[in-house]
């Protein structure tokens, strides 16, 4: 019988990233889809920036640079008027927008780094049974052709959806609401006086319309449908009226496709791991669009799974990292399905009073350039921290400004031509140990330390000194002579930052002695 190391359900964008980060740790999987192609429609049309830096780590970012749209502000109106417009301004990243592009091109561009990896996804294939014990999965695939094939491996991932086969066999509940108001989607080729940088939010009593510019004129709309077009067909001509109405007047429509009704779901497991068995993306979660959060939260959960059954199936971890995606992922992913169903409830509300505190807030909010930071921040996910993982070293006694444990790893340009995560593009453990204003004997002492981390832990560590002076005598280091680096990271005196393959902090402290990394790294390392 075929063995495999992982068996990846669904080739959406979740499994298609969960492939390509095994595929480049050259980890033994196979990944199955039900479809005979992948996604031809629009679907989720918003990549995140967080998920544009994860892009980047990969090194695949430049080809979706080419064919995305770049969405530096939202603009909000009610009734026809400008509301308030919220800029991207702020955000502490080399990619200070929402890229804007169609679900099916961001498969057919992982897709294509899958295949340059000498991968591909197996379709049609469906899964037809499944059972687990201590030691493996058994999966049962039936193929095209109707043959059926069973398939043990070490993990399976569900990647397959909100309707998820995996979910079903296994009868994992999958408990929340719904929001009864019916909606729906449509690509459209517009033209409007409206900048192309900008995505749209039209508001009204009750009524929503969004519309998010791809190039070339062409878009994404979602709207709410009216009581009375509830049980009509959805008809080109009605669709336009709408566009026209809810717009007032600020788009021309030439064309749509792919015009879908959808309903709002607020669901999510309550473990994301059951034994040998993982569920991502949509399988594990669903929620509102609002603020196009699905797709990138299923992006993330991959990469988050992804280094931890690298370094399980190596036995270079512990059996007890896998034990920490779930309190990693589920309070992110449970959160955003809360707010986003908070949000499209309050969009819709027709009480009027709510609508006028709701628009006050939103007024006064965009005006105040901290608020404005700290929403962005979120929408875009770069405020994303891990707070209670048990992987991850909190006590610390870098400064308070600092970037701390459990936050992603701030990305710092240290010349015209690098950045310092260039020097982490790979797939290892990265421990950056910044010098600071060392002396002679401190200087030493880091150099001693590096060598001990290069010998004890050199297939799961990248060790690299972060120096703000040249020195012949060093080995692996980045130069910050501009000491870029040390002032975003509050260094004054020698501090050593853990970060991990999915760029987030996992230690970070000035004790430098082998005891304190040891301790740490002890958790889950092998």
């Amino acid at each position: 019988m075929p063995l495999c190391k992982v068996l990846i359900i669904g080739a959406g964008p979740t499994g298609l990233m969960l492939a390509c980060e095994l595929a480049r740790r050259q980890i033994d999987f196979r990944i199955i889809d039900k479809k005979p192609e992948r996604t031809q429609t629009a679907n989720a049309a918003g990549i995140q920036t967080r998920t544009l830096e994860i892009f980047d780590q990969l090194g695949i970012l430049p080809s979706f640079l080419r064919e995305g749209n770049f969405c530096e502000s939202l603009q909000i109106h009610f009734q026809g008027k400008n509301l308030a417009r919220v800029s991207m301004d702020q955000l502490d990243s080399n990619y200070p927008f929402i890229m804007a592009l169609p679900q099916s091109e961001t498969e057919r561009l992982l897709n294509e780094y899958l295949e340059k990896l000498a991968h591909e996804v197996e379709r049609p294939c469906e899964l037809s049974e499944l059972k687990q014990d201590k030691e493996s999965v058994i999966a049962t695939l039936t193929h095209s052709d109707g043959k059926q094939e069973t398939v043990p491996c070490d993990y399976l991932v569900a990647c397959d959806g909100a309707n998820s086969k995996v979910r079903e066999l296994c009868k994992i509940p999958f408990p929340g609401t719904d929001i009864q108001a019916p909606f729906m989607v449509a690509n459209a080729k517009m033209n409007s006086a409206l900048p192309t940088n900008q995505a749209q939010v039209f508001l009204d009593k009750g009524e929503l319309f969004v519309s998010i510019p791809f190039k070339n004129n062409e878009y994404r709309i979602a709207l709410n449908l009216p009581d009375q077009q509830e049980n009509k067909p959805l008809n080109e001509r009605a669709v336009k009226e709408l566009i026209h109405q809810r717009s007032h007047g600020d788009y021309e429509v030439e064309s749509l496709a792919w015009i879908s009704p959808f309903w709002i779901h607020s669901k999510a497991v309550e473990q994301m791991r059951y034994q040998r068995i993982f569920l991502a993306g949509d399988a594990a979660h669903i929620h509102s669009p609002a603020g196009g959060q699905g797709m990138n939260t299923g992006l993330q959960d991959a990469c988050n799974l992804a280094w931890k059954l690298d370094l399980v199936l190596r036995a270079q971890a512990k059996e007890c990292l896998l034990d920490s995606y779930h309190p990693e992922r589920y309070p992110v992913d449970s959160s955003i399905v809360k707010q986003t169903e908070f949000i499209t409830k309050l969009i819709l509300s027709k009480n009027p009073l709510i609508i006028l505190l709701r628009n006050t807030f939103i007024r006064w909010a965009s005006r105040q350039r901290w608020f404005v930071k700290r929403l962005t921040r979120r929408i875009t996910q770069l405020s994303i921290r891990y707070k209670n993982s048990p992987i991850i070293c909190y006590l610390t006694q870098v400064n308070r400004k600092a970037p701390q444990p459990g936050q992603r790893a701030p990305n710092v340009r240290l010349s015209p031509e690098h950045f310092l995560l260039d020097y982490c593009r790979n797939t290892l453990h990265n421990l950056l140990i910044f010098t600071g204003q060392a002396n002679a004997d401190t200087l030493a002492q880091i150099k001693d330390l590096q060598t001990w981390l290069n010998t004890q832990f050199s297939t799961r560590i990248k060790t690299q000194l972060v120096v703000t002076e040249k020195n012949a005598t060093l080995e692996d280091y980045i130069e910050d002579l501009d000491k870029l680096a040390h002032h975003h990271y509050q260094i004054q005196k020698p501090t050593i930052y853990l970060i991990r393959p999915d760029n987030y902090i996992a230690y970070c402290s000035t004790d430098l002695s082998k005891k304190s990394i040891e301790d740490c790294l002890g958790q889950y390392l092998a």
